[in-house]
């Protein structure tokens, strides 16, 4: 299943017991795409009953965020990260990787941020 906003995709798969979301932002996401974002995330969480879920996060292409977008999304990890049993986020950008890392003790402790998208993949699909 995949869902899109104009500045952001969802796909959502199963990998052998764990349903794992794939989230890629593009461009400059607005406050309203990261909305729909999250209500397609917690339809995907909530409604797909599923011990383990994973999130994998690819900011390659993501070029910059407002602050109210960035703050409600951390809002929205507060509430929703607990889920995850896996979170990997990638990207090139090193003041993105940065921020994501010391914010992670707050959104989840199986968070964490890689350089290459094979590593962030493989890493998110451990069962």
């Amino acid at each position: 299943m995949i869902n899109q906003t104009s500045n952001i995709s969802l796909n959502v798969q199963r990998h052998h017991n764990t349903l794992v979301l794939s989230m890629k932002p593009s461009g400059r996401p607005s406050s309203e795409d990261f909305q729909k974002l999250s209500a397609m995330i917690d339809r995907a969480v909530y409604a797909i009953h599923s011990q383990d879920v994973a999130l994998l996060v690819d900011l390659s292409e993501l070029t910059s965020v407002s602050t109210k977008s960035a703050w409600n999304e951390l809002l929205h990890g507060l509430k929703i990260g607990p889920e995850f049993k896996r979170i990997a986020v990638y990207g090139h950008n090193r003041w993105h990787n940065v921020m994501i890392s010391g914010l992670s003790w707050l959104i989840s402790p199986n968070l964490k941020v890689f350089r290459h998208k094979q590593e962030a993949t493989d890493w998110v699909m451990l069962t």
